[in-house]
């Protein structure tokens, strides 16, 4: 095996190689690992330091948010406004965590001579997206430092640069002894890393697949695994909502990222009385997108991040037309060589009610399905097998609470798409996921308990 090698890093926006890195030999990690777990458990055994290492990492962030918010442009595609609300949300985990240390209480004295407390799992071997490359490392960062582990950070090849950015960062503020960031490409040595005596608890946001693996890899060393998976996210508009709002939020949660995010809706149901209008304003909407490369001022909708993914939804769609699904707008084409990673809006109809939750489309693709009757479809919305997040849009809010009371979805939004924040819990059931991020239930998983009884 190599012990080390440079890697290329793409950018969407050009398809041309933009920077690159090396990779860490495996040697000098795990020799690295032990003496790493010592000194960051020792110095965040105090609260205080939990509290304030979390601060200087969101002041750190802040201070060079022109550098990396460029940086999540050029790498993950992402337009000027997409990277530099980037940047704000993740500081949001940080200060959010750094808050709930004050108000979570870490000892339980439970009887007289009886004290429950609550510590670090261990060392958290944290498995970052590139669709949030930012984000994605400080949602898990957050909760991890503030239940007292140092965080072993292996980002996403594709978000490398700016992980590596932020180490930088982080190592001029003197914040390196808590975190430590994993230079691999070689998906074997993460299953070997898993196998660490030190690691506590993996965390992973990615593909259904790729996390079935890592679970069973964590679940034969009897340590806890928390994943964030894929997810076939249904919209519902039912004949009573507010069309306007609907199909506002519809269109802006479906381009944000280019419909990169785990929580994008792969599919809406439209109730059959008001189908013809709600589709006709969902693609008069979508004709006014235009994907370009991110790095244009006032860009509205970036590339996909890699020519692979281009291609995947190529065949997704070839798939969906085999299928009988019925193209309404656009249409996935190649990329040439040099040349950015765009995919314009595309929408496919079908009659098969369940045609598109065979897929995580993860890009700007939607299905739409007419529906009649709502009994019938609430029990097609329970029998996904990836239930992410669900959105629903109707006027009578009393009727929408009782309708998604039997289903389990993680996340579900009723007339709106603004699910997720710090301080909620973020994973989902079944095929999406489980275990949570964000929140006390996010700091939750990297905590278990030590019962100390005394001698009176």
């Amino acid at each position: 095996m190599v012990d080390s090698k440079i890697i290329d890093c793409i950018s969407p926006n050009t398809g041309r190689i933009f920077a690159d890195w090396g990779t860490e030999p495996i040697s000098i990690t795990l020799r690295d690992v032990e003496r790493f777990n010592q000194n960051s458990m020792v110095s965040l055994m105090d609260f205080s330091v939990r509290r304030s290492v979390l601060l200087k990492i969101a002041e750190a962030i802040q201070n060079a948010r022109t550098k990396l918010a460029s940086i999540i442009v050029d790498e993950a595609g992402k337009t000027f406004d997409e990277a530099d609300a980037e940047v704000d949300y993740a500081c949001t985990f940080l200060t959010y965590a750094a808050d709930l240390i004050a108000d979570t209480r870490f000892e339980n004295k439970i009887e007289v001579n009886r004290t429950v407390y609550s510590v670090s799992i261990g060392l958290g071997l944290l498995i970052t997206p590139f669709n949030d490359p930012l984000a994605g490392i400080t949602r898990k960062l957050a909760n991890c430092i503030a239940a007292g582990g140092g965080a072993l950070i292996k980002p996403s090849e594709l978000g490398m640069t700016t992980a590596l950015a932020l180490e930088n960062i982080l190592n001029h503020w003197e914040l390196g002894r808590y975190i430590k960031f994993l230079k691999i490409s070689d998906h074997s040595l993460t299953l070997d890393l898993i196998k660490l005596k030190e690691v506590g608890i993996i965390s992973f946001t990615g593909s259904t697949d790729v996390g079935r693996i890592l679970s069973k890899q964590a679940g034969y060393y009897l340590k806890p695994f928390v994943g964030e998976l894929g997810g076939t996210n249904p919209f519902v508009i039912f004949s009573d909502a507010d069309q306007s709002l609907a199909v506002n939020d519809l269109v802006q949660r479906k381009i944000k990222a280019a419909g990169q995010a785990c929580s994008a809706q792969n599919v809406v149901f439209i109730e059959k009385t008001v189908a013809d209008e709600v589709i006709d304003n969902i693609l008069d909407t979508f004709r006014n997108v235009e994907a370009t490369s991110s790095g244009v001022l006032n860009a509205v909708m970036g590339p996909v991040r890699t020519k692979n993914s281009v291609n995947r939804l190529i065949g997704i769609s070839r798939k969906l037309e085999s299928q009988g699904a019925k193209k309404l707008l656009g249409g996935v084409s190649q990329v040439g060589e040099k040349s950015a990673f765009l995919v314009q809006p595309t929408v496919y109809r079908s009659r098969i009610p369940d045609a598109f939750f065979k897929f995580e489309f993860f890009g700007p693709v939607l299905g739409i399905y007419v529906f009649d009757d709502r009994e019938k479809l609430n029990s097609l919305l329970a029998e996904n097998y990836q239930p992410l997040a669900l959105y629903l849009y109707s006027k009578d809010l009393r009727f929408l609470e009782k309708y998604v009371k039997n289903l389990r979805y993680g996340s579900i939004g009723l007339n709106s798409t603004g699910i997720q924040g710090a301080n909620v819990p973020t994973g989902g059931f079944a095929g999406s996921g489980f275990g949570r991020e964000g929140g006390v239930w996010g700091l939750r998983e990297f905590l278990t308990t030590k019962n100390v009884k005394y001698f009176s």
